[in-house]
């Protein structure tokens, strides 16, 4: 996966269709935290999601959805350790902003330009790096 490709490809569209913004899925288990399969979670980020997370939150064009299986009261303490960390999540498993059409029904799957988890190909310890060299340097530019 070229995650930068993506994003471009994203950032392009909205363009196109005169968008407000794109919305981004962000896994946390192996994309943006190393997973701990223990109840005592460790926030050990991978290198450069930190950075690249507080980019993306600082944009107005970008909606950022966390996108994760973890149970609610475990999501609410992700919810606010991210928040401590500058990295501002617009909603969590769901994108209200989106609605149903006449041809497509969100109801039961969300609306997404850009997904970063593990399972979609991400890979953590490079893409973290493009994406954020990326936003620093070229984003500007579109």
């Amino acid at each position: 996966m070229d995650i930068v490709q993506a994003f471009r490809s994203a950032f392009r569209r909205k363009q196109e269709k005169c968008w407000e913004k794109i919305f981004v899925v962000v896994d946390i288990h192996d994309t943006v935290l190393h997973a701990s399969y223990h109840n005592a979670e460790r926030y050990r980020f991978f290198p450069h999601a930190r950075q690249a997370l507080r980019i993306l939150s600082q944009r107005s064009d970008v909606c950022l959805i966390l996108w994760s299986s973890s149970y609610p009261d475990a999501l609410q303490r992700y919810v606010d350790f991210f928040s401590r960390q500058g990295i501002r999540f617009n909603h969590v498993n769901c994108n209200p902003e989106v609605d149903n059409t006449s041809l497509q029904d969100f109801s039961h799957k969300l609306y997404f330009n850009v997904g970063i988890d593990d399972r979609f190909g991400f890979q953590p310890q490079t893409d973290w790096k493009q994406l954020k060299d990326y936003l620093t340097l070229a984003c500007t530019d579109e």
